[in-house]
């Protein structure tokens, strides 16, 4: 199976591009660089939802505007992560460069949904 050696894509047999970066698609995956200390990112929390219907409905707004994000919690889920009710208080974490930007979307959001 061929691969994108940017994206990672696998397709199927006779596609010669990406459809995504269109790059020349490869017969093997490079290894995937280990991130260093150095090359991490770091996240902050920007807010805390009071469950988890409210965070993915935070998740999404964030990310229809580009934020990249990630939720947590101190309840323990490990088959299918934030689709049930009762996980108590998640946590919404963006990029640090994105975070006042967020912080001030999803203020925006809770005032909007706070006048309907």
């Amino acid at each position: 199976m061929p691969f994108c050696p940017n994206c990672r894509s696998e397709y199927e047999v006779g596609v010669e591009r990406c459809q995504d970066c269109e790059s020349p698609l490869v017969d093997e995956l490079p290894p995937e660089d280990e991130p260093g200390v150095e090359d991490e990112v770091p996240f902050v929390v920007v807010y805390e939802a009071s469950g988890d219907k409210e965070a993915l409905i935070v998740k999404g707004v964030l990310e229809s505007e580009a934020i990249e994000c990630s939720l947590s919690s101190d309840v323990p889920h490990t088959v299918v992560p934030l689709n049930i009710n009762g996980l108590g208080a998640v946590r919404i974490s963006v990029l640090e460069k994105d975070a006042e930007r967020a912080k001030e979307i999803i203020e925006a959001y809770k005032t909007e949904t706070a006048e309907e």
